[in-house]
């Protein structure tokens, strides 16, 4: 009896630390660093996705990235995204002005590549969005819609 209990404990102590590792427990995010700003996207769309691509520009010097997930499931239609933006990828253009932040879905599942090129059936470009390159801040973004309707961003105040 003893050693069933004794299983019992370490398997309920066990997945509390797996349950934990994947965030259920631990919701907490980090401030961002004085160097970055930090895009808090929510998703709310009504389908799971397969990659979000994010195109930034400030003063003409920007860059692209995104986020998928890395065993190549979709990214569930209610998830959190964490994305950051560091001061060095604008250089000088960092110290002042307005970032623009335009993302794109693609709704199912296609292999990353740095070129940005997917099936036009698949690809959701949505409207951009303004922010303040204010780094050391976090910005709290929401994504609703669907792959038939399109798909809005929206800056929360």
């Amino acid at each position: 009896m003893k050693k069933t209990i004794g299983i019992s404990a370490v398997s309920a102590i066990a997945m509390v630390s797996v349950l934990s590792g994947c965030g259920i427990f631990n919701q907490k995010i980090p401030e961002p660093a004085d160097d970055e700003i930090q895009l808090l996207i929510q998703l709310n769309v009504k389908e799971d996705i397969g990659l979000l691509v994010v195109d930034y520009d400030l003063d003409g010097v920007g860059g692209s990235g995104g986020t998928s997930n890395a065993d190549k499931s979709l990214i569930k239609h209610d998830e959190l995204i964490v994305y950051t933006l560091e001061k060095e990828y604008f250089g000088d253009a960092a110290e002042d002005g307005v970032i623009t932040v335009q993302f794109t879905v693609i709704t199912e599942y296609e292999n990353p590549n740095y070129e940005n090129i997917y099936s036009a059936e698949n690809t959701k470009t949505m409207n951009a969005i303004y922010l303040d390159a204010d780094f050391g801040k976090s910005y709290a973004i929401e994504i609703s819609g669907d792959k038939t309707d399109g798909y809005t961003a929206v800056l929360e105040k």
